[in-house]
């Protein structure tokens, strides 16, 4: 099989990671059309080992492209629309600009809806990494209520997320001021207790996404789910802590055995995961802390991370691709 594939912000961290990924699992791809969003002035990327020149996304000819993966929040063209969409062309959008109405896909949690529309939302990491851990025990246990903390690296923010840490960093250890701005305050060595703007709710537009995207997922609007964002000083990673109540008795032995058997999880009770040692630069979801609520039976509670970059991002991205164009192999 041969695939035409596009790619919408090459440059950015999700795009970079996203080839990457595309070359190791090889991916058939046939041709590469490759993006950036604004002007972009003669650059190449390298891909199985042939240069591939950059443009910009109003240059770029989709004709015969088979996928696109959308990797920027501005990378589409200013004039499209899903509904748009006609022929063979499927769209994969790691970053879309709303919360649009279309399938979320974890092709671990709700496979049959990939082949209902051309136009495919890969969700965010806390999304992702939310519904790997807890779709199996909704189908057991039935959640009724959710606390979910999100926990997140500077990574979702794209490299000026990950070059402002850097350079504060380095700054303060230098004993110099560290000229904080990107995020609105100093974030080496800190906490910032939301990520996202801030709403007329009190809630932050990226708290509501995950909450959204994660009904979605798990196939249940009615889902109470109580979401909070905090930004680390963390590079990479994705880190959920989830609290939820369902409407029956918890046994945790069997909860442990649940996530055992789900494709793309590792779960071991009485080991305590990290994401740098253990899931920076994997592909699983790592889970640990899984214990009862005290005192009340039907409460669970865990801690859930994965690397933001590849289950959380362009590796999810990549699964729902593969599974497209029938491509299972791996």
């Amino acid at each position: 099989m041969s695939i035409v594939v596009a790619i919408t912000g090459v440059s950015s961290l999700l795009g970079e990671n996203l080839l990457e990924i595309l070359e190791s699992r090889q991916f058939p791809v046939t041709k590469l059309v490759l993006t950036d969003p604004g002007k972009v002035v003669g650059r190449s990327v390298m891909f199985a080992g042939h240069a591939n020149r950059v443009v910009s996304v109003d240059d770029a000819d989709l004709t015969d492209v088979d996928v696109l993966f959308n990797c920027h929040p501005e990378g589409l063209p200013n004039d499209f629309t899903p509904a748009q969409l006609t022929g063979k062309l499927k769209v994969i959008d790691l970053c879309p600009s709303a919360d649009l109405e279309f399938p979320c896909i974890v092709p671990e949690v709700n496979p049959d809806e990939i082949s209902s529309s051309p136009y495919l939302i890969s969700p965010a990491p806390a999304a992702v990494v939310s519904a790997m851990a807890l779709h199996a025990l909704h189908q057991r246990y039935k959640i009724l209520r959710l606390n979910l903390v999100s926990l997140c690296s500077v990574a979702e923010a794209g490299k000026k997320g990950v070059e402002a840490l850097a350079s504060e960093t380095a700054k303060l250890l230098n004993g110099r001021d560290p000229e904080a701005s990107f995020f609105g305050q100093q974030i080496a060595f800190n906490l910032i207790p939301f990520t996202g703007t801030i709403e007329s709710t009190g809630r932050t537009d990226s708290e509501d996404k995950v909450v959204s995207q994660l009904q979605r997922l798990l196939g249940d609007e009615g889902l109470e789910i109580a979401a909070t964002a905090v930004q680390l000083p963390l590079f990479h990673g994705q880190n959920v802590i989830l609290h939820a109540e369902c409407q029956f008795p918890v046994d945790i032995n069997e909860a442990q055995l649940l996530l055992s058997k789900v494709t793309g999880v590792r779960c071991v009770i009485d080991q305590n995961y990290s994401v740098i040692t253990d899931a920076a630069g994997q592909d699983e979801v790592f889970i640990s802390r899984l214990r009862a609520e005290a005192g009340n039976n039907s409460g669970i509670m865990l801690s859930a991370l994965s690397d933001s970059l590849r289950k959380g991002g362009a590796l999810n991205a990549i699964q729902i691709a593969e599974h497209l164009f029938g491509l299972l192999d791996h």
